[in-house]
């Protein structure tokens, strides 16, 4: 039997994204353009513009570029949490402290503050750690800072069945709302699963097109034809 091909976000961001924006500003002209870069030489996966009476020209960003490492991090959070290594770190504390201070202070002392070693190395180790997975994850998701457009989106090809009971995919979602980025997922079922909207910015001087290299060909086509579809 032929094994089932893995989905993968990239191939159903563009059409979802195009059908969220044509429903919720209820436009046609939304022009969908892959890999573009920036004028700070960032590659943007996905571009959407579109002309609205709110915003003359709104763009939307999307990444996918860090969906491969971002789900392998939640995955593997989500099968073994922080790892077993800090049980080790903490009895090769204990181990050592009893051995080397019980012929000091005797067995009735050494014992307590053995003891207490390991604890306080398991603390440690743990919230080492766990700090360490969410630099990872703030890390992967920072690359949208040079991204910048009116809505940004980020893009995980990972069921979205691994958000449940996983700590690292809360602060993920955390660190996403905190920074107004829109989170989409795509999982086995090939269904697309809007996990956070954006939070939508608006740009200070001109807008956020300006920002892009592409800048004047994609200007010329909304004002060509507003039903292009950018290649």
């Amino acid at each position: 039997m032929q094994k089932q091909r893995e989905s993968r976000i990239e191939d159903f961001a563009f059409d979802y994204l195009k059908a969220y924006y044509t429903q919720a500003y209820k436009v046609s002209n939304v022009l969908v353009s892959k890999a573009e870069i920036s004028k700070n030489a960032a590659e943007a996966d996905g571009l959407f513009v579109f002309t609205h009476t709110e915003h003359p020209v709104f763009t939307a960003s999307l990444h996918t570029g860090n969906s491969d490492k971002l789900a392998s991090l939640l995955i593997s959070y989500k099968k073994t949490g922080l790892g077993k290594l800090r049980f080790l770190t903490a009895f090769a504390l204990f181990a050592g402290f009893f051995l080397l201070i019980k012929p000091v202070i005797g067995i009735g002392f050494a014992l307590p503050v053995a003891l207490f070693a390991g604890i306080t190395g398991f603390i440690l180790h743990t919230y080492l750690k766990n700090r360490y997975l969410q630099r990872k994850i703030e890390y992967l998701v920072s690359v949208l800072k040079k991204l910048p457009a009116n809505d940004q989106w980020l893009g995980i090809s990972i069921s979205s069945l691994t958000f449940r009971n996983n700590a690292l995919a809360d602060y993920l979602n955390t660190v996403c709302k905190r920074r107004g980025i829109g989170l989409i997922t795509v999982g086995k079922r090939s269904k697309v699963i809007l996990m956070q909207e954006p939070r939508t910015a608006t740009c200070r001087k001109g807008d956020f097109l300006s920002y892009y290299t592409s800048e004047a060909n994609i200007r010329k086509a909304l004002s060509d034809d507003p039903l292009m579809r950018v290649a």
